[in-house]
């Protein structure tokens, strides 16, 4: 099923979709976000709460530094 918008979280039959005006702007993305609350609260007496998650994800962590390469200072050189 593809739908372009975003559609009400309340019942999985409500057919309501709400469309940004303008799809490259946050602000008309927000403004849809604001009608579809609005229509889950009026039409199906739903607010939906957002799943916190405990702590950071894998996805959120820095990336690794690659190591150096080379010897340590209080390495001995192994000559032969």
């Amino acid at each position: 099923m593809n739908r372009s918008g975003l559609p009400c979280r309340a019942d999985p039959d409500c057919e309501a979709i709400f469309v940004p005006t303008h799809q490259d702007s946050m602000d008309a993305l927000r403004a849809a976000a604001d009608r579809r609350n609005a229509h889950e609260l009026e039409a199906h007496g739903y607010t939906h709460v957002p799943t916190e998650l405990p702590g950071a994800t894998p996805f959120s962590q820095p990336a690794v530094s690659p190591r150096k390469r080379g010897r340590r200072k209080d390495e001995e050189l192994n000559v032969v």
